[in-house]
């Protein structure tokens, strides 16, 4: 309270008014640097949405004359019922026409033991007389040196239950630990390893199920036997497809690629295929095939893929337009209004603009005849501002349908739109482009600026602290003379 008290007498004090009202006045130059250094940061902020938007037309620039990466090149694959099967096209893949039809999935290998009764007690009798089980369960485990190697992994079962139920639980736990233990130490990977687990088939019987990691015969298990036959009691290891109470394979597994249900079957272009997987890679160049059921055929076929071309040239449109409406307000000069822009005038922008829209105005050199040359051909006009806009999609499509190579070769060739404007672009990007350098001066007049106002507020405040001194002599001064005053009064009155 008595603070504040203070400063509301301090507040109404006639010298502590006049010194800041003369420290207000004194103050101007201060608020022009301010200016001047708001007038920086202004002008850094748009330099620095200039090198966002010139970068990222540039990266654009970059994957139209990439051939790594081509968009122009990109394929797409048309099928009138993905029903049975989808197809997903590289640019690698060349155009044509198919026929595909999925017979079979491919399937993983499932094994059954015969049923159990799970109050039963025939399992604990077998390990009562022959103690202690190892059985050994073989899994692919494909290298890039042996494409068809396989790891056996060995299970030791010492079961303490009673009952059939509880001792296939424990053979199932076992073959778990025996996988993970498998997975852990690097033999196989996690996709690789095989699984157990125990079925209550009715209320009052079990089996005990295996299944592979992966799907296909080469992913198929293989069993090695305990020495006491505990496989074969369980019958998990039978060479046939199990049927009624009985264990063996729940899809024949066969002798090879071609006679094992575990495989894939399908019929591509009249020639019947199976593979391991229900995603077929390496049937045709540049195609994925995703198997979805058997079905009847259906044709499909490989072609540009026009609207994902059409897509990659509207973003280059926008991209452009951006770098272009951005230098246009802020160089932007009206009279009549009385605007003048930042950078109204300035030789960077106005000659990065003039630049870009050479680029885009030139004809295209190096075309066949009949070849479109310009932008226009291809129904990209250039408005009065200088930006870009699609007039005609029509024109564009048809122009890709008929021929997509000259519509990359107007961008992407030796002397296309992009590579022009690319290399034009270069320039001005990087560590040591104009835009960077230009930003490096502005930063420099921002600390020099900083500098100054800092400066200037140590002289205010010793001014302050002169004026305080001055005005407190001053003061002093005048109630000396008013004592004076009033002795004399006194004396004489």
């Amino acid at each position: 309270m008595v603070s504040a008290l203070f400063e509301s007498l301090k507040a109404n004090d006639p010298y502590e008014l006049l010194i800041s009202q003369i420290l207000q006045i004194e103050s101007q130059p201060r608020r022009d640097l301010e200016l001047k250094r708001s007038t920086q940061e202004r002008m850094k902020k748009a330099l620095d949405d200039l090198d966002s938007n010139v970068s990222a037309l540039h990266t654009l620039l970059t994957s139209f004359t990439d051939t790594l990466s081509n968009p122009f090149g990109a394929r797409t694959a048309t099928l009138p019922d993905t029903t049975s099967f989808t197809v997903t096209a590289s640019d690698d893949a060349p155009p044509g026409s198919h026929t595909l039809q999925v017979h079979r999935l491919a399937s993983t290998d499932t094994r059954l033991s015969k049923q159990f009764t799970s109050s039963g007690t025939s399992l604990r009798s077998f390990f009562d007389t022959y103690g202690a089980q190892t059985f050994e369960i073989s899994v692919a485990s494909p290298t890039d040196a042996d494409p068809n190697n396989r790891v056996a992994i060995s299970v030791m079962v010492n079961p303490t239950g009673t009952t059939d139920d509880d001792i296939l639980d424990e053979i199932a736990t076992a073959i778990k630990t025996a996988m993970d233990d498998a997975v852990d130490s690097g033999l196989i990977k996690s996709t690789e390893a095989g699984s157990a687990s125990v079925v209550k088939e009715t209320s009052d019987t079990s089996r005990l199920t295996l299944r592979s990691g992966q799907t296909g015969y080469a992913n198929r298990l293989e069993f090695t036997d305990s020495a006491d036959g505990l496989l074969t009691l369980l019958e998990v290891n039978k060479n046939e497809v199990a049927s009624g109470t009985g264990g063996g394979q729940v899809t024949r597994v066969g002798t090879g690629e071609t006679d094992s249900d575990l495989n894939a079957k399908f019929t591509l272009d009249g020639l019947t295929l199976y593979r391991s997987t229900n995603q077929v890679t390496d049937a045709l160049d540049g195609l994925t095939l995703t198997l979805k059921q058997a079905g009847d055929p259906v044709d499909f076929s490989v072609g540009s893929d026009t609207e994902g071309i059409k897509g990659q040239i509207k973003d280059f449109i926008a991209k452009y337009n951006a770098v272009l409406n951005l230098i246009n307000s802020k160089t932007q000069v009206d009279g009549d209004l009385d605007i003048r822009a930042d950078f109204a005038g300035d030789s960077l922008l106005t000659g990065l603009r003039f630049g870009m829209r050479s680029e885009i105005a030139r004809q295209v050199s190096g075309q066949p005849a009949g070849a479109p040359t310009l932008l226009a051909q291809i129904g990209i006009e250039t408005n009065e501002d200088g930006t870009l806009v699609l007039k005609d999609e029509e024109k564009l499509t048809e122009a890709l349908e008929e021929n997509p190579e000259a519509v990359q070769n107007l961008f992407a060739g030796s002397d296309g739109v992009a590579t022009r404007l690319k290399t034009r672009l270069d320039a001005y990007l990087g560590a040591d482009g104009l835009i960077d350098n230009r930003i490096d001066s502005i930063e420099q007049r921002i600390l020099r600026l900083d500098g100054q106002i800092k400066d200037f507020d140590e002289r205010l405040a010793l001014r302050e602290q002169q004026l305080r001194e001055q005005f407190a002599k001053l003061q002093e001064a005048i109630a000396l003379f008013q004592g004076q005053q009033q002795f004399l009064g006194g004396l004489f009155g």
